[in-house]
């Protein structure tokens, strides 16, 4: 009980630290306002400085050194899905996606109190043209995609040593190659805090649900290709899960 309470603790904190992360990262090279925008007129090339930063955070925080502190999910999604594995015991999942949407809603507070109404940048949205029916099929892919390299790396010794960079280019890749189209949240927590604390909640829901639903469906998908795996993996797997894409 005692680990389970400062590993849910650990997930609001590590969240929040997260979200206030990608708030200053798009407040200062996506904002309209933002001083990089002359500097680096490619809105690609600097979308692509924010999924850096992001990934290179994941990785940071999945790293061995991180994982004697924390379960490091940070992203409900990821959570869900390794209780669908089996990998996660149940009690714990309503507390820690609890813990990570609070976690972000505060990390995005603290973004609004320092850098004020300019952080409200950071609330994603589809772009141009696309819907909500696209964010939530693109969003649950590619937290689909993600999931089943978290779980085939999982099982493989070789690749489990490279998870932590696996899962923070695969995150940076998702915010780079959906940014434009669906603004490259897959996950949950990433765009919770923003969207109500900039009211920008039109698509909220398809912004909850398709991350988590992606994570069920690769959790399915994973039993069903490897039944007697998937229910033995390693016991890391209950703390290194899939990344929590911001």
């Amino acid at each position: 009980m005692r680990r389970q309470l400062r590993e849910t603790v650990a997930e609001l904190v590590l969240t929040a630290a997260l979200l206030f992360l990608v708030v200053t990262a798009v407040r200062w090279l996506l904002a309209p306002d933002s001083p990089a925008l002359a500097a680096v007129p490619d809105a690609t090339l600097r979308l692509a400085g924010v999924a850096l930063a992001v990934g290179a955070a994941i990785a940071l925080v999945m790293s061995p050194g991180a994982r004697r502190f924390t379960a490091g999910h940070l992203n409900p999604a990821v959570t869900v899905g390794l209780w669908a594995l089996r990998e996660f015991p149940g009690r714990a999942v309503l507390p820690f996606v609890a813990a990570q949407l609070a976690g972000s809603a505060l990390g995005m507070g603290l973004g609004r109190a320092v850098w004020g109404p300019m952080a409200d940048t950071a609330a994603v949205a589809p772009g141009e043209s696309w819907n909500g029916t696209t964010v939530l099929a693109l969003e649950a892919v590619a937290m689909a995609a993600m999931m089943l390299l978290a779980a085939y790396a999982l099982i493989a010794p070789r690749l489990a040593r490279a998870l932590p960079l696996l899962m923070g280019g695969s995150v940076a890749a998702a915010i780079v190659g959906l940014g434009p189209v669906t603004g490259g949240s897959v996950n949950p927590a990433r765009q919770f805090g923003p969207a109500l604390w900039s009211g920008q909640t039109g698509h909220l829901v398809a912004y909850l649900v398709a991350p988590v639903l992606g994570a069920l469906l690769a959790a399915a998908a994973f039993r069903i290709v490897r039944p007697h795996e998937g229910t033995h993996l390693p016991s890391r797997v209950r703390s290194l899960g899939p990344p929590h894409a911001l």
